[in-house]
């Protein structure tokens, strides 16, 4: 399959939001704001889609762009649950979403249904199942890292960077698939993929339009005057708590709770990770080139 503007865009902003995830670990030393589950469901997506590594080669491109995300987003993990400082630092309270119960096994079984249904017990194939469980795992990944931005409220820069480029790559990816179906002869539609795909959008918009409006606004209201040194120095975007305040005032951008209630939270230590640096005792090749399997 010949690459197109859109495919490439997609596949840049996805390498892109992962080198600023491992930057904000590497500079914070701590993974404040970060779900270790969704890049685990991360992992777990690559693993399960790119087994054609071993089986088929398409390009030198498609295989680096292949290993660059597996290597990487081991590297996140890694740096998360076993390496220090940034693993003393991580809030397995905040990231508590059950990923394993509420999206491993739900997208097992409706990807085992799926194949059962499309092909049937003779024309079962393990590969082409796991593939297709990739496909509606993917989709859903994103939502134990925008509970974590919702219980911790306020979203940092690289990480307000991180979770948008990286839905920014799925939606450059749906105009992708639109494209290819009106420029590409004998294009094969997939539209396990197409529901995914939007379904995965979809997930984003609410933070797409918060963060959108905090960059749009010279003043970024993050709460309280505790927080302008940090806000000042650019390490705050603005407040998330998912859902949008059409109505509210003072500048601050999607927070319904109210100031003074989201302060009193981030007051409590068993909530909020404090700095290293305020505590001395103490982180596309997508696709197969081949029409029927896209990403």
């Amino acid at each position: 399959m010949a690459m197109n503007i859109f495919r490439l865009c997609g596949d840049m902003s996805h390498q892109f939001a992962i080198v600023l995830l491992i930057v904000q670990l590497l500079k914070a030393k701590n993974a404040r704001g970060i779900s270790v589950k969704t890049q685990e469901l991360r992992l777990l997506v690559f693993l399960t889609r790119y087994l054609d590594l071993f089986t088929t080669f398409y390009s030198l491109y498609n295989s680096c762009m292949k290993f660059a995300y597996i290597a990487e987003t081991v590297a996140i993990i890694y740096m998360i649950k076993f390496w220090e400082p940034i693993q003393s630092f991580y809030n397995a309270d905040q990231d508590s979403f059950p990923h394993w119960k509420y999206a491993v096994l739900p997208c097992s079984l409706v990807a085992l249904a799926t194949h059962l249904i499309g092909g049937g017990t003779r024309n079962f194939d393990l590969m082409e199942l796991l593939w297709t469980f990739s496909i509606y795992l993917e989709s859903i990944a994103i939502l134990p890292q925008l509970l974590v931005l919702q219980k911790y409220g306020l979203v940092e820069n690289l990480t307000g960077n991180f979770v948008f480029f990286l839905g920014f790559y799925r939606f450059m990816y749906v105009i992708n698939w639109i494209y290819r179906a009106h420029t590409e002869r004998g294009y094969q539609h997939h539209y396990v993929v197409y529901t995914c795909g939007i379904v995965q959008t979809l997930l984003y918009a609410d933070f797409f339009y918060q963060y959108c409006r905090a960059r749009c606004r010279p003043g970024r209201a993050t709460g309280g005057d505790d927080n302008d040194d940090e806000e000042k120095a650019g390490n705050l975007v603005f407040e998330f708590v998912g859902t949008r305040n059409h109505g509210g005032g003072g500048g601050a951008v999607g927070y319904t709770a109210g100031t003074e209630s989201l302060l009193t939270e981030h007051s409590d230590p068993s909530l909020v990770v404090p700095s290293p640096a305020n505590n001395e005792d103490m982180s596309s090749s997508e696709e197969n080139d081949g029409s029927v399997r896209q990403r």
